[in-house]
């Protein structure tokens, strides 16, 4: 009877351990002695109350399956992760169903390894094996990450990088920017320098500026005084015109602050002006603020800074130019900012796409570079990946899209070409492309000198009707639009006393995808002098306009308003293909088509007037193709201004 009951007793007891212990085991590697289950117990009592030593001695007799757990469990305690790495691979591989504990300190281990598929692995395993009362409680967050980050890894985006020459050398060269225009490049270069001021040869940082000539960039030169004064410099970002710089620079402080700020100066034609510094309330004393980006309309700039107050270690802020002064700071908030580091912030021209760099997740590892969207209601929208092998285990920082969207710039020393660090670009793949932009540049002229004039030129979104107005200094003019990709848009100048002149851009006509030089050569208005009017097209053997004709002459219509007394001659041209007496006959249908669309939207008929003058006076030789087009024209003759 005593022998019954202590049975009795015994089984009671093994069924109670084995539901306590059901998240840590199964019957295949389950202790079926007394006195195995008599030391786990004790053992991992010790372990409970942290009497690891008495644990230990327990332990270090026994190698059975559910011994070797208790003392991985004890290595996780005492952080011994490559002791729970090299146990826990052997144990779970004797016993593949026993240890859903063991196979989530391996799924942590991996996953704060940047080891995601084999994080995903083993913490699906813990979901296959796990009870309801397993100790931890981000089982299915830590899988839902490894998850994602899986995905990312398993969908690699395009990338094929490219060293970019003339910025990389056998030194070392990183934070590149690179102007609006594609013209100007900045960076900072890491080289041996030897002579007078250096006793041994030394490695000195240099903030340097490369041009762009045939195609490529220049190797490059420091940037003269007032740079480079044995200050740490660089991480720019430069106006639409190129007349602005903003830079970080290091122990630049005129309290005598030890600290990086913000700072900014001026490009003229002769050179660089002093520096400037931000308001105290950009620039703390008792923070450091970095990395600057400024948006192409010049009135906003982010920056990455450590003041107090922030989600994280380093935050996001922007400050925006408010009446001529920048304002206080604000933190981009906590969509973009995290409780980890978020620095190296690049706005492109489009001014809604930032791209920047975080330890945030879903990291791959390291500061991975994400990018966000500002949405309908300019907030940041949930910032993306920009995706693998962009992004690796590693540190990615920097990165730079041209204002085409075609290209991304970033520097690397993971990549062996000529030297450690390298700058390099690659086709950026098209989900991570910013907007549309429409980017010109150009001067205007007047015989042949530039038109040193107030002035400004308007730019019309077809669809939209949406007017940009855009001024013209000293001669000089910067345009910079964010358009639809079906958006066509009339550039025009209405210059009072000046000729008309104007371009039509078709979203179609890749000639202005990326950054684009256009000049316009205005005429003095006198009487008997004439002006082209381009982009007023006819269909072959037609005297009808065409629809993109009729936009560039409302444009024309507005001019005659400006000019309210200009009397004009509408003459028309042919080409000398066919018949003289049908050509003229045609060039003056397509005259007074033009004369009847202008008189049908306003302007009154005793200004106007039409001539037909066929192949007569052609304004080129007709003996090319190319010739006969520019024949082919509709002139505007000055009979009283």
């Amino acid at each position: 009877m005593l022998i019954m009951i202590k049975n009795l007793i015994f089984i009671r007891f093994f069924l109670i351990f084995f539901l306590i212990i059901k998240s840590v085991s199964s019957q295949e590697c389950f202790p079926d002695d007394r006195k195995s289950i008599r030391l786990f117990k004790k053992a991992e009592k010790y372990i409970s109350k942290g009497k690891i030593y008495d644990a230990q001695e327990i332990l270090k007799l026994y190698n059975d399956p559910f011994y070797v757990f208790l003392k991985i469990k004890i290595a996780w305690i005492k952080k011994n992760y490559v002791k729970v790495e090299n146990d826990g691979l052997v144990l779970i591989n004797n016993c593949p169903n026993s240890f859903p504990l063991v196979y989530y300190y391996l799924a942590k281990i991996y996953f704060d390894r940047n080891e995601y598929i084999k994080s995903k692995l083993y913490m699906q395993k813990v979901v296959e094996l796990k009870s309801t009362d397993f100790p931890f409680n981000d089982v299915d967050k830590i899988l839902e990450r490894s998850s994602v980050m899986v995905n990312i890894i398993e969908n690699p985006v395009k990338f094929s990088p490219s060293l970019v020459k003339g910025l990389s050398t056998k030194y070392d060269e990183y934070l590149p920017v690179i102007s609006p225009d594609q013209e100007i490049a900045f960076f900072t270069r890491r080289s041996i320098k030897d002579g007078l001021d250096f006793l041994v040869p030394s490695y000195v940082e240099e903030f340097m500026i490369s041009h762009k000539l045939n195609g490529e960039f220049d190797s490059g030169n420091a940037l003269p005084y007032p740079f480079n004064m044995n200050n740490n410099e660089g991480a720019a970002s430069i106006s639409i015109d190129n007349k602005i710089l903003y830079f970080t620079s290091c122990s630049r402080n005129i309290n005598g602050y030890n600290n990086c700020d913000i700072f900014y100066v001026y490009r003229n034609k002769t050179g660089w002006s002093n520096i400037f510094s931000f308001p105290n309330t950009v620039s703390r004393e008792e923070s450091w603020e970095s990395q600057p980006t400024v948006s192409s309309d010049g009135k906003k700039i982010i920056f990455a800074s450590d003041r107090k107050g922030g989600y994280g270690g380093v935050d996001l802020y922007e400050t925006n130019l408010v009446d001529g002064k920048w304002s206080d700071p604000v933190n981009l908030g906590p969509v973009i900012n995290t409780i980890s580091d978020e620095k190296s912030p690049f706005l492109h021209t489009d001014n809604q796409t930032l791209f920047f760099s975080s330890t945030s997740f879903p990291s791959l590892g390291g500061f991975d570079i994400f990018y966000s969207r500002l949405d309908k209601d300019l907030k940041w929208t949930q910032p993306k990946n920009i995706g693998y092998p962009i992004n690796t285990k590693g540190d990615e920082i920097a990165l730079f899209v041209t204002t085409d969207g075609v290209k991304a710039c970033f520097a690397s020393n993971q990549i062996n070409e000529e030297g450690g660090w390298d700058i390099f670009s690659f086709d950026l793949h098209e989900s991570a492309k910013p907007k549309r932009v429409l980017f010109l540049k150009g001067n205007i002229f007047s015989k042949n000198t530039l038109l040193d004039k107030d002035m400004s030129l308007e730019v019309k979104n077809i669809k939209t009707n949406e007017v940009t107005t855009i001024k013209v200094d000293s001669g000089s003019y910067v345009a910079s639009l964010v358009l639809e990709e079906d958006d066509d848009v009339v550039v025009s100048l209405k210059e009072e006393n000046y000729s008309f002149e104007s371009i039509y851009i078709d979203s179609e006509d890749s000639t202005f995808d990326s950054p684009s030089q256009v000049n316009f050569d205005l005429d003095v208005l006198e009487v008997g002098s004439t002006f082209d009017l381009d982009n007023i097209y006819f269909e072959t053997n037609s005297f009808n306009i065409s629809s993109i004709s009729k936009k560039v002459l409302n444009e024309f219509i507005d001019y005659l308003r400006i000019n309210n007394t200009l009397v004009l001659e509408i003459s028309g041209y042919t080409d000398s293909i066919g018949n003289f007496l049908e050509n003229k006959v045609l060039s003056e249908k397509r005259a007074k088509s033009v004369y009847d669309f202008i008189l049908k939207n306003g302007i009154l008929k005793n200004r106007l007037s039409y001539v037909g003058y066929g192949e007569l006076n052609p304004a080129v030789s007709n003996s090319t193709k190319k010739g006969r087009a520019k024949n082919r024209r509709t002139e505007f003759k000055v009979i009283r201004k």
